[in-house]
């Protein structure tokens, strides 16, 4: 996974990091934004920089939200192929079980259709 992307102990994506890192570089744009727009006198120019500040925060929210999305999609998936190869393996145990069971040298048991 990314350094962007953390996982708790079960290997499941944790949350609280990534939120807590878009939290303080969205308070750093509101912070740089409000700082030049104090020090700015034309009002056109204020809200380019309001309306910038607003479109980037908005970026690195869904940046964040993408990459954890994509990050908890990546855990599904390795869990279902996790899953899928344990059915796999219960399947080629059950078979070889009934293989073994069915060999020549054994007396084959008659079922009730057969006769």
């Amino acid at each position: 996974m990314s350094r962007w992307v953390v996982t708790d102990e079960s290997g499941r994506p944790d949350w609280r990091r990534p939120a807590l890192r878009v939290g303080l570089e969205i308070s750093l744009v509101a912070l740089v934004a409000g700082y030049v727009a104090v020090h700015l006198s034309s009002p056109l120019v204020v809200a380019a920089v309001v309306v910038a500040a607003v479109v980037g925060s908005a970026a690195l929210l869904f940046r964040a939200l993408d990459r954890q999305a994509y990050a908890w999609v990546r855990y599904a998936s390795e869990r279902a192929r996790e899953s899928q190869r344990k059915q796999r393996r219960e399947r080629a145990q059950r078979r070889q079980r009934r293989q073994q069971g069915s060999e020549p040298n054994q007396p084959r048991q008659s079922s009730d259709a057969e006769e």
